[in-house]
């Protein structure tokens, strides 16, 4: 009977008049499959609880994040407390150590911003990236080499892309927390433009495709040009800091912190920082100094939105611990010739 069943299980695999039957039935478990792993991960951003007000979110066994309802406008009213909360965040110590880290890594490559640049150009030659940025289609949307498609990830694009899809499913869904992050990642692009534009027309740095052109090693300082020479020739005087930089790190540290529990958002998010910083240094858009105090910005930038956004629960596994004082009650009994005190301790 054992080798009948066997028999039998053998020649529907094999034999041909069962392979209809036999690729009906690997599609629906394959299906099955899928929708168990999606069931599964969307007990991951279903609230655990919820009313009109605010959802909370498990995050791990000691965290919890709450929402409030979203609003409409919040990627633009909460702009100006976004920067308060950065001033906050930069004066702590750990932040002030990591700026003054930035800044010292800023100056340590200066000297050699040249050579790196042209070494990074003579690997992306091998490796057969471009040096130019082509694009096609309405508005020159779709890049036409792999290194433009590298160099868009960072303009704004992979935010916008993101926080629709998130914005789509978080009204489809009614989960506060989809909404939030989607709005946090426009409100992130209008932070990351009003911080690092400034900077930009403070230090006025060529590119580095400019700085060659011109025979500038390591490109000129130019502080404080006009306003019409900035806007004229921008590539003259906006090398520092990346807004590209800026933009990418701003949406990651978004991404991250509004969805800890998902491990896989930071090393994939620095390792497209890490892509796209080297594509920018081989086509000589930004020297490999300028990315710093960019990669800083975006860190404070995003954890100052994210902080306005979401109030944490700390969950205690054990419960509540509750520290008792001790009462002493003290008196006096006299019995014959002796005096004795009595001590009663209380918990």
């Amino acid at each position: 009977m054992r080798n009948h069943k066997l028999n039998c299980i053998f020649k529907f695999l094999f034999d041909k008049n069962t392979r209809t039957r036999k690729i009906v039935i690997i599609i629906s478990f394959i299906l099955c499959y899928s929708n168990i792993k999606a069931q599964e991960k969307d007990t991951i951003t279903k609230p655990i609880i919820e009313n009109l007000n605010y959802q909370q979110f498990r995050i791990n066994d000691n965290l919890t994040y709450q929402y409030s309802k979203p609003k409409f406008f919040d990627f633009i009213t909460k702009v100006p407390h976004d920067f308060g909360l950065m001033g906050n965040l930069l004066i702590q110590k750990n932040n002030l150590i990591w700026f003054g880290v930035s800044v010292g890594t800023t100056a340590v490559l200066l000297p050699i911003d040249q050579q790196i640049i042209n070494g990074s150009r003579d690997f992306g030659q091998q490796i057969g990236l471009q040096e130019n940025h082509t694009y096609s289609g309405p508005l020159k949307m779709f890049p036409k080499n792999i290194n433009s498609g590298i160099y868009r990830v960072g303009n704004g694009f992979t935010a916008l892309l993101v926080g629709g899809g998130l914005l789509v499913y978080g009204l489809s869904n009614d989960d506060y927390r989809a909404i939030h992050t989607s709005s946090e990642l426009m409100e992130g692009l209008i932070a990351s433009g009003l911080l690092v534009q400034p900077i930009k027309r403070i230090t006025g740095r060529e590119s580095p495709f400019i700085a060659e052109q011109n025979g500038n090693k390591g490109g000129d300082w130019n502080f404080f040009p006009s306003f019409t020479a900035y806007q004229k020739n921008t590539p003259y005087y906006d090398a520092m800091p990346s807004g590209h930089i800026t933009t990418l790190m701003t949406t990651i540290m978004i991404l991250s912190e509004n969805y800890k529990e998902v491990k896989w958002i930071q090393p994939v998010g620095f390792g497209l920082i890490g892509l796209m910083g080297f594509e920018m240094l081989q086509s000589k858009v930004h020297w490999i100094s300028d990315y710093p105090i960019a990669i800083f910005m975006g860190y404070i930038i995003g954890k100052s939105i994210v902080k306005s956004r979401i109030t944490e629960i700390k969950n205690n596994k054990v419960g509540v611990l509750k520290t008792f004082q001790p009462k002493f009650h003290y008196s006096f009994n006299s019995n014959q010739n002796y005096t004795l005190a009595r001590v009663n301790m209380v918990f």
